[in-house]
């Protein structure tokens, strides 16, 4: 025989009532205009039976349905966090290769201005590694002698002049700078090539020089190129003059330049040699 102690009949009890309720209510379906005072008496007593059983059937439905809802929200979170990180991807990417066209382009812009009569076809290479110091001073391409390039190959960058090779390797390059204090370029006035002079480096990587004509009529905003004196072509872009000074015997016009290149970032160069011809 089961023994039932009290803790065990009080949900037997409740299971039964609730039965017995259903099977009333089933007999009780049909439309009728009154009910009986017993229905009467069995609906008001199982009342409140019928709304705990119903707030638990519906609290438990409502939990349910949050398990399932939360479960599919958090893998539509996941679908589209991918799907972000996959536009984001693809952002980065196209945003990379415009820069680096419009790195090419402008490179190509600084070429279409220079008297490349007796150089080379241009070799493009990338910046590889950076000397000590915060400007580009000194730095190395991958591009060297297995592509035609040597000590004294000219270097440019997307603006302007950048400097020259002074050593090489079959694969690789150093470029010295021109704000490099141990370099030096001869410049005329762009708008006016009779007014020339030279620009150089230091050591704060500023560039600054001076005309040889001590009344010649240089303004700040006037913008220098190469003249074709020495080692580099003629009309590549050095910079555009931002200060003005005379020397105290009155024999120059000291100049300060800001560079056409952007010495803090270069990602890309164009390396010309000049053409020699073997007797």
């Amino acid at each position: 025989m089961i023994n039932m102690n009290g803790r065990n009949k009080i949900p037997i009890l409740i299971a039964v009532a609730v039965i017995l309720l259903i099977m009333i209510i089933g007999f009780t379906t049909q439309q009728r205009e009154s009910l009986t005072p017993v229905e009467k008496w069995i609906g008001d007593a199982f009342m409140p039976v019928q709304r705990v059983v119903s707030r638990v059937y519906f609290g438990v439905e409502d939990q349910v349905r949050t398990l399932i809802k939360s479960g599919e929200i958090k893998k539509e979170n996941e679908l589209l966090k991918e799907e972000l990180r996959k536009y984001q991807s693809e952002l980065i990417e196209a945003q990379l290769i415009r820069e680096e066209l419009n790195e090419l382009n402008n490179l190509q812009q600084t070429l279409n201005n220079i008297d490349r009569s007796g150089f080379s076809e241009p070799i493009t290479a990338n910046v590889i590694s950076q000397h000590a110091g915060n400007w580009f001073q000194m730095f190395t391409v991958d591009a060297g002698e297995a592509k035609g390039i040597g000590v004294n190959s000219i270097v440019i960058g997307s603006g302007g002049l950048i400097g020259r090779v002074y050593e090489t390797g079959n694969h690789w390059a150093k470029v010295i700078s021109i704000i490099d204090n141990s370099s030096s370029v001869s410049f005329q006035i762009l708008r006016d090539g009779k007014l020339q002079g030279i620009v150089s480096g230091s050591v704060d990587n500023e560039l600054s020089g001076y005309l040889f004509d001590p009344d010649a009529d240089i303004v700040v905003g006037d913008r220098l190129i190469t003249s074709g004196i020495g080692l580099y072509p003629k009309g590549i872009l050095i910079g555009e003059v931002t200060e003005i000074s005379t020397s105290t015997d009155q024999l120059l016009q000291n100049i300060e330049v800001e560079p056409a290149v952007n010495f803090n970032r270069m990602n890309k160069v164009m390396i010309i040699n000049p053409i020699t011809y073997e007797e």
